[in-house]
């Protein structure tokens, strides 16, 4: 069976504490598995290339595959990760990251698994960082040392329409782009910190080859360094083949619209954000579906922000489901009547 849309990246097991407090302990996520929830909000198949750890919740994947996703090209790996990336939110919807511990630390450290209060969080977060890493292999370094590969992707993933290409290193993005690229395909990348890394010129040969460029706020000022959003936007316009855009969180997002040389407002769905972990990769896999249905990257752009807004209600990339795309179509129009093309809101 063919996808219709194909998303490329890595899945991983997350520990979370919202703005609230509350705890949400092994929520199955990574950046494939999100953004392929973005594009499930509008299409019935996305076929996902990853490689999930035996400790990645066999309950989720079965969840996942009821609905729509196709795990053909996931490769399953022995190793089990016990120690998960922690998402702290803070008030102002920051996130606070780079801590790493199991779970049960949590309770074995005296503090409620439920929910923590302002204080408890703060002598958590405190707690995490005078432990200093876990021993075991972190998911960034499970990734490095087991890059996705070409190989893996099944030939009936090169039928789809669309693929993603969600933050992965160099020479994983360089490979899939030369098995995806030339067949006709839509393809869309998110930068993340493996390319904001890098100088524009560096990157300029990635740009060359992809139907848009999905960068945040941060990434975006990290590879035009010293611009504003506006004119960041055009600098990279001028070695994207196609669409640039740039995700600003609750903000919503800026897209350079080619047609009028100029930077489009697209706003944020008003949403009670429960958990803004995966919101820019699902509007990523959003944007994809939205630019092969239109080809209109500001409307491809309400698309993903429809799909940011439905993921992060829920805890997980599978909280979401089961998914109600009529009710994303009328969100979307809603949001389409407030999309003003006029450069004169654009964020600076």
């Amino acid at each position: 069976m063919s996808p219709d849309l194909v998303t490329v990246g890595g899945l991983t097991v997350d520990n979370v504490i919202g703005a609230d407090g509350a705890v949400a302990l092994r929520r199955a996520g990574g950046n494939s598995a999100y953004s392929a929830m973005g594009a499930l909000c509008w299409v019935g198949r996305v076929g996902l290339v990853s490689i999930a750890v035996a400790s990645y919740p066999r309950e989720t994947l079965d969840r996942l595959a009821s609905h729509g996703i196709l795990f053909d090209g996931v490769a399953r790996g022995d190793v089990r990760l016990e120690a998960g990336d922690w998402f702290i939110y803070d008030a102002d919807g920051h996130r606070h990251e780079r801590l790493r511990s199991r779970p049960e630390a949590l309770a074995e450290a005296g503090f409620p698994t439920d929910r923590l209060s302002r204080d408890e969080i703060l002598a958590w977060e405190r707690l995490l960082k005078e432990r200093g890493p876990e021993p075991e292999m972190s998911y960034s370094q499970f990734r490095d040392a087991n890059p996705l590969r070409p190989e893996q992707v099944p030939a009936s993933y090169l039928d789809a329409r669309g693929v993603h290409l969600a933050p992965s290193r160099p020479v994983v993005l360089r490979g899939m782009l030369g098995l995806f690229g030339g067949r006709g395909m839509t393809i869309t990348l998110d930068a993340g910190a493996q390319l904001a890394d890098e100088p524009l010129d560096a990157i300029e040969p990635f740009l060359a080859q992809v139907d848009a460029f999905l960068p945040s706020e941060v990434e975006l000022r990290a590879i035009v360094p010293g611009a504003g959003l506006v004119d960041a936007l055009r600098t990279l316009a001028r070695s994207c083949r196609g669409a640039v855009a740039v995700k600003l969180g609750p903000q919503g997002s800026l897209v350079w619209d080619r047609a009028r040389e100029e930077a489009v407002v697209v706003p944020a769905c008003p949403v009670d954000a429960v958990d803004p972990t995966g919101a820019g990769d699902s509007y990523c896999g959003g944007f994809l579906a939205g630019l092969v249905e239109t080809g209109d990257p500001v409307r491809a752009a309400g698309f993903g922000t429809v799909s940011a807004s439905l993921i992060v209600s829920r805890f997980g990339a599978d909280g979401a489901l089961p998914i109600d795309r009529d009710a994303c179509r009328r969100r979307l129009g809603e949001l389409e009547s407030r999309v003003a093309r006029t450069p004169s809101a654009a964020p600076r």
